[in-house]
């Protein structure tokens, strides 16, 4: 389970020198930008990475900044700018407060007490995923489901998920809890060292499971699966919940929704890993598909991954996306990752308008029918 400790600074480094020897300064990049309210010139981002001198306005924008990978697409040279943009995040002369607050719990093997008495807390509202909680104790399963930190996530996704498999009769194993956390968000904000300790510390819990498969229904944490199997050369394969409920699709008995349902579509997911179509696929299982965009890249990111530096741009994001599935019909949305679900939720929710993560979507649509 070991590599090189300098990995992934190592990797940020020459895909940042890669992207400055290459840029032609079309500004495509930043013209796309769903987040570049100062209206940030790219060559601004590269007088910095050649010099080190921050301005005011770069390093705002640096924080601002969601990874969510519309630069790169909009790239005419196939410079890697989100990239570029997570060096620029890892070289900040100082973090701002909403990271460090955030970066308190999570995944921090260092409070180890602190997460002790959050996990006692969590087991109480945790549901079929109570026992699972950061437990020490494992058996060799070939279907493992993964929720690390989102284990009590507010969108009923991990409950939602025990409760499909059970009804499948599947034989499974599952990992859990703070102490299980991918060190994914850590790694979008620059924290290359932190999180590569927490990918580590992550395999190493995996490895004694022998997986065949794992299935993740966050983005971030599917990302993160990927980067450590490539990287240690294990042999499970990762899956996103649509690869995982296509497969049994035919096994279940599915129910359609009374309305149609929007697609929103996760950065890492399909902008990122170019999986758009798995829950395109499964969807009409459940209810007619609205799409709210021409191609499913241009949907516009939840904003999550600048960590709430900015509230007016995130919140702006979500009335965007609220005003769309309105405005092409859809009586809901659905969502494949649990960030952008809890990412969305409130505008959704004050919208008065459903929301659900696809895997509760895909439980909900296949309860036994009552006699």
């Amino acid at each position: 389970m070991k590599w090189d400790g300098e990995a992934f600074e190592r990797s940020l480094r020459e895909a940042a020198e890669f992207g400055l020897q290459n840029c032609i300064g079309s500004n495509d990049c930043m013209i796309v930008c769903p987040v570049n309210r100062l209206k940030i010139n790219q060559s601004e981002l590269d007088s910095v990475m050649v010099t080190g001198e921050w301005t005011d306005r770069v390093k705002t924008f640096v924080i601002e900044c969601v990874q969510c990978g519309d630069c790169t697409l909009a790239c005419p040279a196939g410079v890697q700018r989100d990239l570029m943009m997570l060096y620029l995040k890892s070289r900040l002369p100082e973090l701002p407060q909403q990271w460090k607050s955030y970066y308190f719990l999570k995944g921090r093997q260092d409070q180890s007490a602190l997460i002790s008495i959050v996990d006692v807390f969590s087991r109480l509202v945790a549901g079929p995923v109570a026992n699972h909680i950061d437990k020490k104790i494992f058996e060799k399963k070939p279907l493992l489901f993964y929720f690390g930190c989102y284990a009590v996530s507010p969108s009923g996704a991990p409950a939602a998920t025990l409760k499909l498999a059970d009804r499948l009769g599947l034989d499974y194993e599952v990992l859990a809890g703070l102490r299980s956390c991918c060190g994914w968000p850590q790694y979008l904000t620059g924290r290359m060292g932190y999180g590569q300790q927490m990918l580590i510390h992550l395999g190493e819990l995996i490895e004694p499971i022998e997986p065949e498969v794992i299935v993740s229904g966050c983005a971030e944490c599917y990302a993160a699966l990927h980067r450590l199997k490539k990287k240690t050369g294990a042999t499970w394969q990762p899956m996103t919940t649509a690869e995982w409920l296509l497969g049994h699709a035919e096994a279940m008995d599915w129910q359609k929704y009374p309305m149609p349902i929007a697609i929103h579509d996760s950065c890492h997911i399909t902008k990122k890993d170019g999986k758009p179509g798995p829950v395109r696929k499964l969807l009409p299982y459940m209810a007619d598909v609205v799409e709210l965009y021409d191609a499913p890249d241009d949907c516009v990111c939840c904003g999550y991954y600048n960590i709430h530096a900015n509230h007016v741009v995130n919140e702006q994001l979500h009335q965007e996306k609220l005003a769309l599935v309105k405005q092409k019909g859809a009586g809901g949305m659905v969502v494949e990752c649990v960030t952008c679900w809890e990412s969305f939720h409130k505008a959704f929710k004050d919208g008065k308008t459903p929301m659900w993560d696809l895997m509760v979507a895909a439980e909900i649509a296949t309860r036994p029918k009552e006699h």
